[in-house]
């Protein structure tokens, strides 16, 4: 959080310096990154994954929704396998990626589902679909879904919160990002027609389709979305999971992290579809994730009313969970896994050093323009620069279920040890009569990995955790401004002429622009950081390349907003960023 100044030179850019606007995907491999993020944990990474260079993967990030200032953000998801698939579809904040909604969906092979997310009455981000694929609960398909901030707020005696300032806070939920995870597959041809269950003495009994067989579309219908919610729900026998257990550090054992749902499956069949092989206890649900590039998802941002839209680029990411059967009931608080996480099993994080190393970046680099020289209209470009797996880093709660820093998120799906490696053994705790007075006061606290990050984020209950930046601005003349830590300054040093410029968020805006300080942000966020380009005086239009201290998991893109002054020829146009991975 050092101060900053800007220096600005003339200089001439060989044609190797300048940018390339093209994508860099294809390099992205496991290379020193990989050894820093895992010196974070206290633990071997899994096999790499990293970001497709065919448009395609198991894991999905999309850097950012926003239903503020008139934005709506659309969603399609395409199931590009022949295979039906379990998906669980994820919404999270933009300050510390707290889950807001989610559900799982059921893709039947080749199948399409699309919806939409706007702000209901009430200021929520709501989520509606007329795509007829099954999911679990039914109400998404049915009625839609409105986003709850249940995450970090008080909800009668019981309390998840990270920082006092957002508790209860509808605005923070109205912008974000969204992950979608393949959770478990089927590959059966027929889809389950006809399997026999096996009764609690071990013989054939009734004889039932699977979960795949249910969300399969018939003439355009799924054939019964009521049981494929209905097996997607807790299973007799497995301990029911309250509010007040979540904050009391209950151990969730095992496996039975997953609620156990009749679609968790595990099947093992015998040639002929009706048999059942001998000891398998459950042949109705899907098995473990088979395709490691399964899903094609695409998103766009669009203003109705000010006649401006664009398509947002995913980061797919190749290869989560392969091998691994993720599959959770839809009920608290199975449903809050998997995560990015979750690769290797439920409530694990033994896959993150490797997912991280595969989709970590050192710099940012895209366009940015603020031009007003022509009469009667308005040029402007915000970035969007995510990280999806900062929580796990800095979100730091041992008793709250809800943080991604917690005693429930452990190295192994047995008892292990607390998030990252760094806290004490995982074997539950006894109940406490209150949650902390503040989040920093943890009774028995987890050391989280913080690196490649510095700031948890509830230090000083302030809502933040800073990533400070530099950057190099430049203009299409060739000139530069160069952003550099300040030298040392006598005492006092006069307040209000020195703005730090750090990255705050999981989820960021940033407005670049002679005006970024003070003009309004064209997505309609109030948390957006302004980096002036007051070192190039009279420059409208250039690149800027940012800096990390680190290499931290990146995602984003670029908006460029063109306004006449009449929704019937505004347009807009989003462009992936360019990684230094």
């Amino acid at each position: 959080m050092g101060r900053r100044t800007l220096s600005a030179r003339s200089s001439v850019t060989s044609s190797m310096e300048i940018f390339s606007m093209s994508r860099t995907l294809s390099n992205l491999r496991l290379l020193g990154a990989s050894a820093a993020l895992a010196a974070g944990f206290a633990m071997q990474p899994v096999a790499a994954q990293t970001v497709s260079d065919t448009g395609t993967g198991s894991a999905v990030v999309i850097p950012y929704y926003t239903v503020k200032g008139g934005w709506e953000t659309l969603v399609n998801v395409t199931n590009t396998t022949p295979n039906s698939l379990a998906v669980k579809v994820r919404l999270h904040d933009h300050r510390n990626s707290r889950d807001v909604l989610d559900f799982n969906l059921a893709l039947s092979p080749f199948d399409v589902w699309t919806a939409t997310i706007r702000q209901d009455a009430s200021g929520r981000a709501f989520l509606r679909t007329t795509d007829r694929s099954c999911t679990s609960p039914t109400s998404v398909a049915t009625d839609g879904l409105a986003a709850n901030e249940i995450a970090y707020s008080t909800v009668g005696n019981v309390t998840f919160r990270d920082h006092d300032g957002t508790a209860n806070s509808i605005e923070r939920l109205q912008e974000g990002y969204i992950t979608l995870l393949v959770m478990g597959e089927d590959d059966r041809a027929v889809s389950g027609a006809g399997v026999t269950e096996l009764n609690s003495s071990g013989a054939a009994g009734a004889t039932r389709g699977t979960t795949a067989y249910y969300a399969k579309h018939v003439n355009g219908v799924p054939r019964n979305c009521v049981q494929v919610d209905a097996d997607f729900q807790r299973q007799a026998g497995i301990p029911q999971f309250t509010a007040n257990d979540a904050i009391n550090g209950v151990t969730i054992p095992g496996e039975q992290g997953s609620g156990n749902p009749t679609a968790r499956g595990g099947y093992i069949l015998t040639a002929a579809l009706g048999g059942v092989a001998a000891g398998n206890p459950n042949p109705f649900g899907y098995g473990p994730v088979i395709t490691g590039d399964a899903l094609k998802v695409n998103a766009s941002l669009i203003n109705p009313a000010n006649g401006l839209g664009a398509g947002v680029e995913s980061l797919h990411i190749e290869d989560y969970s392969v091998g691994v059967n993720n599959v959770t009931a839809q009920q608290f608080p199975y449903f809050l896994e998997p995560t990015l996480a979750s690769g290797d099993g439920l409530w694990t994080t033994t896959n993150l050093a490797a997912l991280e190393a595969g989709i970590a970046a050192t710099s940012v680099a895209n366009e940015w323009t603020e031009n007003r020289s022509e009469p009667g209209v308005n040029a402007d470009a915000e970035w969007v620069v995510t990280f999806p797996t900062k929580r796990y880093h800095v979100d730091e709660d041992s008793r709250n279920i809800q943080a991604a820093c917690s005693q429930y998120r452990h190295s192994t799906s047995g008892a292990g040890v607390a998030s990252g490696g760094g806290g004490p053994a995982y074997a539950g705790f006894a109940a406490i009569a209150a949650v902390p007075a503040t989040p920093t006061q943890l009774l028995a606290p987890v050391v989280c990995p913080l690196a490649p990050f510095t700031e948890r984020f509830q230090a000083g209950n302030n809502g933040v955790s800073n990533i400070e930046l530099t950057y190099t601005f430049y203009d299409r003349e060739e000139r530069e401004a160069v952003q550099t830590p300040d030298t040392t300054v006598p005492s006092p040093f006069p307040p209000g002429i020195v703005t730090p410029d750090n990255l705050s968020f999981e989820a960021n805006v940033v407005k670049i622009g002679p005006n970024a300080r003070t003009r309004a942000s064209v997505l309609g966020t109030a948390n957006a950081l302004g980096l002036p380009t007051t070192g190039l005086p009279g420059a409208e239009t250039g690149w800027l390349r940012i800096n990390f201290a680190a290499a931290y998991p990146t995602a984003g893109f670029i908006l460029k907003v063109r306004d006449f002054g009449d929704p019937t020829i505004n347009f807009a146009q989003a462009t992936e960023h360019a990684y230094t991975r």
